[in-house]
């Protein structure tokens, strides 16, 4: 079994975090002992079990404001609207600008 494991080094210490399992962290002077110490974490774990693949059933999510997407496409409102935002835009980027 391949597990993924974080080496960090922190005051002369070095920290093996194994990314697949966090509760196994193991601190000590050197790499080598650290990763032993690691490996010691996950034999513990793995001890009398195994690792399992389980499917399950997921049901789909719609988002409750998905129904309302696209109800003003055809608003002929909406053009002048964002002429009037681009205006004002405009108008307070010029008045920034030579401030």
């Amino acid at each position: 079994m391949i597990c993924d494991v974080l080496l960090t080094k922190k005051d002369r210490k070095f920290i093996a975090r194994v990314c697949q399992y966090p509760e196994i962290i193991a601190e000590d002077d050197t790499e080598e002992g650290v990763l032993a110490m690691a490996r010691v974490g996950l034999k513990k774990l793995l001890f009398g079990g195994r690792i399992v693949r389980i499917d399950t059933e997921v049901q789909s999510y719609e988002h409750p404001w998905l129904k309302h997407a696209g109800i003003f496409s055809d608003d002929s409102d909406w053009e002048p609207f964002q002429e009037s935002v681009r205006q004002y835009r405009k108008e307070t980027d010029s008045d920034t600008v030579g401030a």
